[in-house]
Parts: structure tokens; C-alpha cells; sequence
């Protein structure tokens, strides 16, 4: 138990950093909270009634907590660690031998343990939530004349959406000249892990109808879904990611997979180095530049992960790596920092 709280400095810090966050996500929240309200009573007509607008605030609150705890954590670290300075307890702290690692360390452990919450609530809660929000609010908008085009290396198909199954759907499958090799139409697909699955095949290419026809490398996820990807699950954004044809769609894709799943430890790089570079050349009893220090960086290294993400996607590089590194470059450098102070 010592080793998760710290002792009793440890823990005094710990309990000092979730009170810290409670508020500091409380003030946010509200103010979020309120904004959403506003919005949604704009939104109010006969098909949207007030009542059903209090009901989708109530199944979108988990994922707006989950959306602004990021930048709540860094914030509410921040003012911790300007709190135990102030009190005197981070001197004191520093006298009796603790590291500045040590204690930024304390500060961080219900930061860490919010964060992974979070992950854990965009996977399994927050998805079927957002679902439910969005029928509540714009009913089944499912348009079954919309006609939908998918493709997957040297083939594309273009198809209407049914509840259970594909219709009016044409195959475009093409050889290596670009050149058109078949052309399959059938009134009905059924789509599953094997492929896509034609009912009563036509090939106008030769005027053959064969017994049967499978497109094998055709994709099961990543056109049905009503969700956007920042609503998914990220097991749901790593399936349509296995399934996604063109580079330059997969590395879309990719980015937001590794954006989402990254983001805990892009919040925790931030806040350690914030903290390591504010220590350093801010010293004690800076509050408030030390403040302003800690959110200017995180909504720049936000930012600089857009555009370098961006740059991944259109370049054909690796989103992964365009998230991953900068993110843990930036630990390593407060790590360090934090070290040698």
C-alpha cells in the first residue's frame, strides 16, 4: 500500500492532487456542461422536445467527461504542484530527501488512474451511449436509396444499405491495367468475416450468370457504422483500420486509432514536461506563469500533433509513429529534466 500512496508525504500529495482535479473538472464541466445545454435548447422544435433534450445530455455526459479530462488533468497537476509550493510542503518535501520526481510521480497517480478510466469508458461505455443519444435526437436516419461506394485494392463496389444485408449492389473488379476485368451485379449481399456474398449473381462483363460469386477480400466494417470515428470504440476504429482499402483512407483511419489510444500518455508527457521546464526556469511562487506555461503547451503539442499527423496521412508515413513519437520524445525530455533537478 506504501508503494501505491508514497508513505505519508505520498499520500498527502496524492489526496492533494485528486481534490485538486475534482474541482478543476467540476468548474470546466460545468462551464462545458452549460454550453451544451444552450446548444441542445436551440435545437428544441416538435420532433425535439425538451425532455428528450435533457435525456441526450444525460447519455452524452460520460463521453464530454471523457472528452475534456485530458485538459483538465493538466491543469489541475499544475495547480497542485503551485499549492504544495506555497504551503511549503514541496520545501519540505525536498529537505527530507524526496526527489522532484518523486513527487510529481505522487501528483500523477490519480491523474494516470482518471486517464486509463477514461480509455476504458470510450471502449465499452461511452460507444452504445452515443448510439442511443443519437436515435433519441435524430431517429433513424438510416437512408436506404443512399448509395454508398466502397473500394479495396484493384476493386470497388457501389451498393445501397439495408438493415441486415446490401442491395443493388455492382462489383468493379479490375486487372492490372486498370482496365475493367468483371462486372458483378446482384440485388442482395450478405456481408460477413468470409466477404460479401452475392445472391443470385449477373456478370454483364460476359453475360454468364454464375451459381455463385464472393468477393473474399471485401470489407465487413467501416460503412455502416452511424457513429463518427471520435464516437467509436477504438476496437471498432482497429477493425474498420484492417478493412479500410485505399492508403491514404487507412492512414486516416490510423490516426484517429492512435490519437485515441495515445491520448493518456500525450496528457501525462505534457504535465511532466510543464512541470520539469516550469520548476526549472520559473522556480517557486510562479503560479500563475506557471499555469499559463501548462496550457499553452498542451494546446500547442495538440496542435503540432494535428498538423504533424496531417502531414503523416497526406506524406503516406506511419499516423502511429507521427503520435506515438513526439508524444513520448516530449516524456523523455521531462523525464530527464526532472532527474537532474
Amino acid at each position: 500500500m506504501n508503494y501505491l500512496t508514497g508513505g505519508i508525504l505520498g499520500k498527502t500529495f496524492l489526496i492533494q492532487s485528486a481534490k485538486t482535479l475534482f474541482v478543476v473538472f467540476l468548474i470546466i464541466f460545468s462551464l462545458d456542461f452549460l454550453l451544451q445545454i444552450i446548444s441542445e435548447i436551440e435545437d428544441i422544435d416538435n420532433n425535439y422536445s425538451f425532455i428528450s433534450a435533457v435525456n441526450y445530455l444525460l447519455l452524452t455526459i460520460i463521453g464530454r467527461f471523457c472528452e475534456i479530462l485530458a485538459l483538465c488533468c493538466v491543469v489541475s497537476s499544475i495547480l497542485t504542484f503551485g499549492l504544495l509550493s506555497d504551503s511549503g510542503e514541496l520545501t519540505a518535501a525536498r529537505v527530507l530527501g524526496r526527489s522532484l520526481f518523486s513527487i510529481i510521480l505522487d501528483i500523477l497517480k490519480p491523474v494516470i488512474f482518471f486517464l486509463f478510466l477514461s480509455l476504458f469508458l470510450l471502449e465499452f461505455v461511452t460507444p452504445n451511449l452515443e448510439k442511443k443519444a443519437m436515435f433519441l435526437k435524430y431517429g433513424n436516419t438510416t437512408n436506404h436509396e443512399e448509395i454508398k461506394w466502397v473500394a479495396k485494392n484493384d476493386s470497388f463496389a457501389k451498393f445501397k444499405i439495408n438493415d441486415k444485408y446490401l442491395e443493388d449492389v455492382s462489383f468493379y473488379k479490375l486487372d492490372l491495367e486498370k482496365n475493367t476485368k468483371e462486372i458483378i451485379v446482384s440485388e442482395k449481399v450478405s456481408v460477413s468475416k468470409d466477404g460479401w456474398i452475392f445472391t443470385n449473381p449477373k456478370n454483364l462483363e460476359n453475360n454468364i450468370n454464375p451459381s455463385e460469386y464472393a468477393w473474399k477480400e471485401g470489407p465487413e466494417y467501416g460503412f455502416r457504422e452511424k457513429l463518427g470515428r471520435k464516437e467509436m470504440s477504438l476496437s471498432q476504429i482497429y477493425k474498420i483500420l484492417d478493412d479500410a482499402g485505399p492508403k491514404r483512407e487507412k492512414n486516416m483511419i490510423s490516426y484517429e486509432f492512435w490519437k485515441k489510444l495515445f491520448e493518456p500518455i500525450s496528457a501525462i508527457s505534457i504535465i511532466v514536461f510543464a512541470l520539469a521546464v516550469s520548476f526549472k526556469y520559473f522556480g517557486l511562487n510562479k503560479n500563475l506563469e506557471r499555469l499559463l506555461f501548462g496550457v499553452l503547451t498542451a494546446y500547442g503539442f495538440n496542435l503540432f500533433l494535428k498538423v504533424f499527423g496531417n502531414i503523416a496521412i497526406i506524406n503516406g508515413f506511419s499516423p502511429g509513429l507521427a503520435i506515438a513519437l513526439p508524444s513520448l520524445i516530449l516524456l523523455m525530455i521531462g523525464l530527464k529534466m526532472l532527474r537532474n533537478q
